[in-house]
């Protein structure tokens, strides 16, 4: 190919450069100049389409098929990013479903949580009534034989200084001996029996 292309360029050098020298006789003598250049024109670019298409062919083929292949990818990679969004749209309604479950759950199981700790809390407040209660009714027994005892102790005083106050020393030996006399009863029904 390539030896082609020298031979074809050897023939076309000299022609090219005949009729540049043509033209220069031509402009000379006035009047075929214009039909030179265009002859000249066309053997310069019908060289240059004969020697470029094939390379240029390859060159636009190729670009065509990298540009075909970056569409084709483009596209693939949209269908997959699309993909992925209607993935992540169906994750993000599930998880929106899932924290709603969730909160629903919460706040049923913060219901019974909360019943079950007044249920807790009333029974915790009888008991404690219950305790208090009957801690009163001990303390108030206590306060009653403290108060049973401490008018016994006061009415025995009182009885005491009364009687000290009213008895005389005679009074008192015939106490004493209606004492021992009572005593000596006592004991001979003891002993008879």
């Amino acid at each position: 190919m390539n030896a082609k292309r020298a031979v074809v360029l050897l023939l076309l050098v000299p022609l090219m450069l005949g009729m540049t020298t043509e033209e220069g006789a031509a402009t000379e003598g006035g009047g075929s100049g214009m039909f030179g250049k265009i002859v000249n024109f066309a053997i310069l670019f019908g060289a240059l389409f004969f020697f470029l298409r094939k390379p240029l062919s390859a060159m636009l083929t190729k670009k065509s098929a990298e540009i075909r292949e970056a569409l084709e990818e483009a596209r693939s990679a949209r269908v997959q990013a699309e993909a992925r969004l209607t993935e992540a749209h169906i994750r993000v309604a599930a998880l929106e479903e899932e924290v709603a479950r969730l909160k629903e759950q919460a706040v049923a199981e913060g219901r019974a949580e909360t019943g079950r700790i007044k249920s807790l809390a009333e029974k915790e407040a009888e008991r404690i009534r219950s305790l208090a209660a009957q801690e009163v009714a001990i303390r108030l027994q206590a306060g009653i034989r403290e108060l049973k005892a401490y008018t016994a102790a006061l009415a025995a005083e009182i009885a005491e200084a009364r009687i000290k106050g009213r008895l005389t020393e005679a009074d008192q030996a015939d106490l004493i001996d209606r004492s021992i006399e009572r005593l000596k009863a006592i004991h001979e029904e003891s002993v008879t029996h």
